[in-house]
């Protein structure tokens, strides 16, 4: 089972400082499972109970061995990863929305769901197609983005765009491209799009992200 997640896993990844630029397939829209953890937990009285599960977005690192060591929360919070897990690609950054147990400097991982990384794709030609919005919000140097695409089980591609400059504004926008996939039942997305990258926006101007929306464009508004 870890084998087929291992292979079927759709995120774009960043690397650690040192490491390298991975780029895995992205199949479908729903971004990847990276692990799924089926854990038990057994109190003194041998009945069944979960612990406080924390969800965050947060960058999974791996080690030159390919397991999964460490794990980095937005606001920079760096936990060790106490169950981790082997077989992924070597020394690279994983995004994605953790569900994990903090204990001290360390933590249980208990599921991830892999996220795009957004790059850059204002050279291609082409209007960004409408997707649904569960909400969007800034964490750390990172627009985090919950998204509810139509799909069908097709590719569909994700990006930013860069549309001009107002003011003392940036204006971007979300370049998602349905690529033919028919819109047929809705899926979740998780994607972040890293401020640290937006070169052309100086530290205090404004950002704003454009959305193509099922209900219109909609913008949410954001300081460097």
């Amino acid at each position: 089972m870890i084998s087929e997640i291992i292979n079927n896993l759709k995120s774009i990844i960043s690397p650690p400082k040192g490491g390298r630029v991975v780029s895995l397939p992205l199949k479908g829209v729903g971004g990847s499972l990276l692990l799924l953890l089926l854990i038990s937990c057994k109190g003194d009285d041998s009945s069944d109970f979960y612990p406080n599960v924390i969800t965050e977005f947060a960058m999974i690192r791996t080690d030159d061995a390919g397991t999964m060591v460490e794990l980095t929360t937005d606001d920079e919070r760096t936990y060790t990863i106490s169950n981790p897990r082997s077989g992924y690609d070597k020394n690279v950054n994983y995004r994605a929305v953790c569900g994990f147990v903090p204990d001290g400097q360390s933590c249980m991982l208990y599921n991830a769901t892999g996220a795009y990384l957004l790059r850059d794709s204002t050279e291609l030609d082409y209007e960004p197609d409408a997707v649904g919005v569960v909400s969007v919000w800034r964490s750390g140097q990172f627009i985090n983005m919950q998204l509810s695409p139509l799909t069908q089980g097709g590719k569909q591609y994700w990006g930013y765009r860069i549309d001009g400059v107002s003011g003392n504004t940036t204006h971007i926008s979300l370049h998602h491209r349905q690529n033919g996939d028919p819109l047929s039942y809705t899926q979740t997305v998780y994607a972040s799009l890293p401020i640290d990258n937006l070169d052309i926006v100086p530290v205090g101007d404004s950002i704003a992200l454009h959305v193509k929306t099922f209900n219109g464009d909609k913008v949410w508004k954001f300081k460097r």
